[in-house]
């Protein structure tokens, strides 16, 4: 018995290496009678066997699947990086027409017909020579938005600047253009002083500061920018220097700050910086006639002007800028403001730039402004 089943064994596992599978079922079906030992113990060595070799082919299977999701992941993967770093580039480049009226050339319809007469020419720096200038042969051609430009062989004004920087004078509307009605009163306002070509390629102030506060005021040329520094959840700060009236108590002020304080547009807060003995508001030269009082002035503001006693300098951060807020919340505390001034706008500041003066913005604040826009 024992030696048939070992010689059956033996001639199984030998068909099974030598011949398909099926040769070694067929043979398998072969019923030794005389030991009365049925097929069904070579259907369980042929399964075993089977099972063994599928397993083989299985884990064979397993591997190159593995090693076929892992190429396809790095190949993904490199895709998406090559798009990524095409979507860069493309981004660094601007359909020429749009490019010439964001330098104030004109509008879109007048650039699109300046390209399509291939009268613009374009080069990596000012200063290159005829040979090494390229004709624009259309208005759809793409062009670095900061590439030198050439209107029949002249140097076109360089591209506009993200931001601009400006110290506002007292008594200037922070608008481009002042209400109709108020037309007779000529009063001054921003767009008397920014540059026409500036205008002409949609520079425009962020935010406003009061007709009668100075100081850092931003002129944007992109208005997501705009929105970024403007809304209160980007919390941008905002610092100020406010002279006020009276002596003041710094820790009393700085937690009342600190907590918040009550206004009729809402409670709001501030950090103090610190407080330093003032000589009182600066005199205007053309004298207090240019004050305009609206109708939401308070007592307060139209009482600074007689005020005669000592005064003190606030300097605080806010990072938010409702109507007069700076004003009313001090105010409230008990120092009425008679100057603001603000020096500080994100990372930008006022420095020693003169009244009435503009600057372009250093490479460190460019570098800020950009990254709010991610």
């Amino acid at each position: 018995m024992s030696i048939m089943l070992a010689i059956i064994s033996t001639v199984f596992i030998i068909m099974f290496i030598l011949r398909p599978p099926s040769s070694a079922r067929a043979l398998c079906s072969i019923v030794v009678r005389k030991g009365r030992c049925h097929a069904a113990s070579s259907d369980i060595i042929w399964q075993q066997a089977a099972m063994s070799k599928t397993k083989q082919q299985g884990g064979l299977i397993m591997m190159s699947m593995s090693t076929s999701s892992s190429s396809s992941s790095s190949s993904s993967n490199t895709s998406r990086k090559k798009k990524a770093s095409n979507k860069t580039k493309k981004t660094s480049l601007q359909r020429i027409d749009k490019v010439l009226a964001d330098r104030g050339l004109g509008t879109r319809s007048q650039t699109f017909e300046l390209a399509k007469a291939k009268r613009i020419t374009m080069a990596s720096h000012p200063d290159a020579p005829h040979e090494e200038r390229i004709r624009i042969a259309g208005p759809k051609v793409k062009v670095p938005s900061g590439c030198a430009l050439f209107l029949d062989g002249n140097l076109l004004p360089a591209a506009a600047p993200l931001l601009l920087i400006y110290h506002k004078p007292k008594f200037v509307l922070s608008v481009m253009e002042d209400d109709k009605k108020y037309k007779d009163q000529e009063r001054k306002h921003l767009g008397q002083v920014l540059d026409a070509r500036y205008k002409r390629c949609g520079m425009h102030p962020v935010g406003r500061l009061d007709y009668d506060t100075t100081g850092l005021i931003l002129f944007s040329l992109d208005g997501k920018l705009t929105q970024r520094l403007l809304h209160p959840r980007r919390g941008v700060e905002k610092e100020y220097v406010a002279t006020v009236q009276g002596v003041v108590d710094e820790e009393k002020l700085r937690e009342l700050l600190k907590n918040g304080v009550e206004t009729s547009d809402g409670t709001f807060g501030a950090q103090l910086m610190g407080v330093t003995p003032s000589d009182g508001p600066i005199s205007n030269p053309d004298g207090e006639d240019n004050i305009l009082w609206d109708e939401e002035s308070s007592i307060e503001d139209r009482a600074v002007l007689d005020y005669t006693g000592e005064h003190s300098d606030v300097r605080l951060i806010v990072t938010e800028g409702k109507y007069r807020m700076v004003r009313r919340i001090l105010a409230n505390c008990g120092y009425p403001v008679v100057e603001l001034r603000r020096e500080r706008h994100g990372s930008v500041t006022l420095g020693d730039l003169s009244v009435g003066e503009f600057r372009q913005p250093t490479e460190q604040e460019l570098e800020w402004a950009e990254e709010l826009m991610k």
